[in-house]
């Protein structure tokens, strides 16, 4: 029999939003966050992808992707991230060296949400004794845990890289990552 989910069972960290018009190297942005799940050992879903008859003004696509990863036998942490292109056409570009690269102009729109899950394998819901004690051990032994600890860690850790690595691949103006040291310096 299994339990309802409680407020104890997931936690959600505020979502992070980035707005961009300009010209930008989709192709490298799409590996780039890829191999960054990738390097984290995150297992990695393309949920939705979805291209919409262009307009007169452009073609509109559509990522939703969703990403997990389990931290131990108890925690688990899930990204979500949804990126939405707008009035998007390709141009080519004339490097540096003389080359030619296509590059894609337009708007973007993308949505960073993250998850920590407790006990996403439901065993301690086996029987009523065992949900109890799990919402006991939420609510008071592993409080300051997750609170202090994996909260931070998944929201500097991870979505705040992600956001960092999105925002130098655009060449957007804030390109250094505030919380690189912020845990020490061999991290």
């Amino acid at each position: 029999m299994s339990m309802p989910e409680t407020k104890y069972n997931a936690e959600n960290v505020p979502v992070v939003y980035i707005r961009y018009k300009g010209v930008w190297d989709m192709e490298d942005l799409y590996q780039q966050m890829v191999d960054w799940f990738r390097q984290r050992k995150y297992h990695f879903y393309e949920k939705i992808y979805k291209h919409k008859h262009p307009s007169p003004f452009g073609i509109e696509r559509q990522y939703v992707w969703a990403a997990h990863r389990h931290e131990d036998d108890y925690l688990s942490f899930h990204i979500s991230i949804y990126f939405h292109t707008y009035d998007a056409h390709d141009v080519e570009v004339l490097m540096k060296d003389g080359s030619t690269r296509a590059f894609t102009k337009g708007r973007i729109w993308m949505e960073f949400t993250g998850k920590m899950e407790y006990d996403d394998e439901k065993r301690w819901e086996e029987r009523a004794f065992y949900y109890s004690l799990r919402n006991v051990y939420n609510k008071y032994v592993i409080k300051k845990k997750k609170e202090q600890l994996w909260w931070d860690q998944l929201w500097y850790r991870e979505i705040h890289q992600l956001y960092n690595l999105v925002q130098q691949r655009l060449k957007m103006e804030s390109e250094g990552f505030e919380h690189r040291y912020w845990t020490g310096v061999h991290r």
